[in-house]
C-alpha cells in the first residue's frame, strides 16, 4: 500500500514524500527521482519518463506534456487517479496514445500491444522519439503535431492545443 502526504510551504510544493511499497521508509519522490519505478504512482512515472525522454529527444518540455494532457488527460506529478493504460476507439494504446501499427520502429525490441498499452517508459520513449523523427521531416512543431494526431502533417486544433500547452506543475 503507498501513502502519499504532500509537505506544502505557502503556495509551493516542496515535496512528495511517501511510504514506498517496498519499505516503510519514507521517500521524497520530488529530491529524489531515482525512486521512481514500475511500482510508483502512474502519475509520478509519467512525469519523470516524460521529462526524461523528452531532455533526450530535445522534445520542448512543454510540448511532451502537451500531448500527454491531449491523449489521455495527464495532468502532472499530482495527478493521483490518472489512467495510463486506455485505448481509443481508433486502437491508439497507453499514455500517449501510441498506433500499435506504427510503433515498431520507435520502440526497442519486440513488444505486444498490452505492453505498449501499460508500460509507461515503452510508450512514453516510443512518443518522443516518433515526435522528433516528425520534427525533422516536416521542420515545424505544428505539422509535427497534427502529423502525429492525424498520420498527415497538419494544423488543426488538437496541433494548436498542444502548442499552447503551458504545464501548471
Amino acid at each position: 500500500m503507498l501513502r502519499t502526504f504532500l509537505w506544502i510551504v505557502g503556495a509551493s510544493i516542496v515535496g512528495v514524500w511517501a511510504y514506498h511499497q517496498k519499505s516503510e521508509t519514507p521517500v521524497n519522490y520530488i529530491t529524489n527521482p531515482g525512486v521512481i519505478d514500475s511500482t510508483s504512482p502512474p502519475c509520478l512515472q509519467m512525469y519523470y519518463t516524460i521529462e526524461k525522454y523528452a531532455e533526450e529527444y530535445n522534445i520542448p518540455r512543454n510540448y511532451a506534456f502537451g500531448i500527454a494532457n491531449a491523449e489521455t488527460g495527464y495532468r502532472g506529478p499530482f495527478h493521483w487517479t490518472y489512467n495510463q493504460s486506455l485505448t481509443s476507439t481508433a486502437g491508439a494504446v497507453g499514455p500517449m496514445q501510441i498506433m500499435p501499427q506504427y510503433a515498431a520502429p520507435y520502440v526497442d525490441g519486440q513488444f505486444t500491444k498490452t505492453q505498449l498499452r501499460d508500460n509507461i517508459e515503452m510508450n512514453v520513449k516510443a512518443s518522443m522519439r516518433m515526435l522528433r523523427k516528425l520534427k525533422d521531416k516536416h521542420g515545424d512543431w505544428k505539422l509535427a503535431f497534427g502529423a502525429y494526431n492525424t498520420g498527415r502533417p497538419c494544423v488543426n486544433g488538437y496541433a494548436e492545443k498542444v502548442s499552447k500547452f503551458k504545464p501548471s506543475f
